[in-house]
């Protein structure tokens, strides 16, 4: 490093290199044409030879002087383009979430949030994770379910999760709500294969499952949502993912036990980002809204 030359003088050289012209560079940096001619000059001296030659038609390029006005020109395009970027990534969010959280909270939100903040640019990917992978090159911030405990990382509570039964007006069929031993007729859904949210929210040992049971099994609580609202059977959701059909009526509350299940959803972030100002509006704003 030691070795290179004053980097104006390149930046100054394949300006000239480029346009095969003194005063053309000089009116693209705003310079004058003798501060042009003074940095090459510089330039030249470092290398002890010529990189420029005036001929009949203008600036031509020493054999030497080609080698350099190439590295010069790719090394400002990479920086040029490395510089864009940087702000590009300034200005952008990308969003690692479960799909259920996504579809159900997240994206009905982000409107307000835009309107907000006009020059931030959202992206989300969604994945389901039982054990989470923190890339941090694919994405700035994460919606992640669980307990918390993930090692090297910033863990911020975003919801803690509670099950209560969700249900289509059509399936009361007038009436105001249900009871518990009204759930034996019903059809229970479930958003996950291992049956584990109806049975804590019954009270049940583990393994145990009420023989004849009606039910429908889902992996999502996507799917379990959109069950319930066709009128399929009884749901166990989180009303946090359901605050739009509980608002517009789509889905009511037949019954107002609500369990905690242990768990909750976190933002959770790369430590050198704990405290940046490019996230932080965005994290707040997700707390407040949650």
């Amino acid at each position: 490093m030691n070795k290179l030359p004053p980097l104006n003088a390149l930046r100054i050289f394949e300006a000239v290199a480029r346009l095969q012209s003194f005063t053309k560079a000089a009116e693209a940096l705003y310079l004058t044409q003798s501060a042009v001619s003074h940095q090459i000059r510089k330039l030249e001296e470092h290398f002890g030879f010529p990189l420029l030659v005036r001929g009949q038609r203008g600036i031509d390029l020493t054999p030497e002087g080609a080698i350099l006005q190439h590295s010069v020109h790719d090394a400002l395009l990479q920086i040029d383009q490395t510089c864009d970027q940087l702000s590009q990534r300034h200005h952008a969010i990308r969003i690692k979430s479960p799909p259920s959280i996504a579809v159900r909270w997240l994206v009905p939100h982000l409107q307000a949030f835009k309107q907000q903040f006009p020059d931030l640019d959202i992206s989300v990917s969604t994945v389901w994770e039982e054990k989470p992978a923190f890339d941090w090159g694919l994405f700035d911030l994460a919606i992640q379910y669980g307990v918390g405990d993930w090692p090297g990382v910033t863990v911020e509570l975003l919801h803690r999760e509670q099950l209560v039964p969700v249900a289509a007006p059509a399936l009361l069929q007038g009436r105001p709500g249900l009871t518990p031993d009204d759930l034996t007729t019903q059809t229970l859904i479930h958003s996950t294969r291992d049956r584990h949210d109806w049975r804590l929210w019954l009270g049940l040992p583990a393994g145990e499952w009420p023989k004849g049971q009606k039910e429908l099994l889902f992996d999502a609580d996507v799917m379990a949502v959109e069950a319930a609202r066709c009128g399929l059977g009884v749901a166990l959701i989180d009303p946090f993912l359901v605050q739009d059909a509980l608002g517009n009526g789509s889905l009511l509350m037949p019954l107002q036990r609500t369990v905690q299940t242990g768990k909750a959803y976190y933002l959770v972030r790369p430590p050198h980002e704990r405290h940046s100002r490019r996230l932080q509006p965005l994290v707040e704003w997700l707390q407040n809204a949650a």
